[in-house]
């Protein structure tokens, strides 16, 4: 017996019980679309060898020499509209990822990274979040009078500074200041064996 021809016809998609649901999964679609869109790695060696050589702007003449002697010339940029080789992107990345100042957890991983778009787009991050503070891995980067250090531990300095000029004027780095401040009878003056006489 021939089936009606209604009964074959594929089922009609099932609407989404709430439009405010099915509007949030559409926009999360097209945000994972647009992460997923990424500028090709060409570009992002033009951004990133643009933002190093504003970091070396930033250190002068000298910074420059100190640069050049210990990181050797610089890689050439990818040009506008000619091809580039993966082979010079990942000496690129590589070049810029040793020139910045990284910790050596971050640097072990993407050293060991094959993804050198994702090195680079790293880099270019890194040197974009540092803006005008020296990122660069220069001597005495890593000290801890840098002015590349964060801006709270050179607030933090500041303070500390600060605190000890306060305590110097108000004679508490004195010898028997904190005794004088507690409430003890010892005098500035006296030896320090009568201070602490307990016989």
């Amino acid at each position: 017996e021939a089936l009606p021809t209604r009964d074959l016809a594929p089922a009609p998609p099932e609407a989404p019980a709430d439009d405010a649901q099915a509007g949030d999964e559409a926009e999360g679609a097209a945000e994972a679309r647009a992460s997923s869109v990424r500028a090709p790695a060409p570009e992002v060696a033009r951004s990133a060898m643009a933002l190093l050589e504003a970091q070396l702007g930033h250190v002068g003449q000298g910074g420059r020499r100190v640069f050049l002697e210990r990181f050797g010339d610089l890689p050439p940029t990818p040009a506008l509209g000619r091809p580039c080789t993966s082979a010079a992107l990942e000496r690129l990345s590589f070049f810029v990822l040793g020139a910045l100042i990284t910790n050596l957890t971050e640097r072990r991983q993407w050293l060991r990274s094959r993804d050198t778009h994702a090195r680079l787009e790293h880099c270019c991050s890194r040197l974009q979040a540092a803006g005008s503070r020296p990122a660069l891995n220069l001597p005495g980067a890593r000290s801890w009078m840098s002015p590349g250090q964060s801006a709270f531990s050179s607030f933090a300095l500041l303070v500390g500074i600060v605190a000890l000029f306060v305590a110097k004027a108000l004679g508490l780095l004195e010898p028997g200041a904190l005794t004088r401040l507690v409430g003890g009878s010892w005098q500035h003056g006296e030896p320090m064996s009568e201070a602490f006489d307990f016989g």
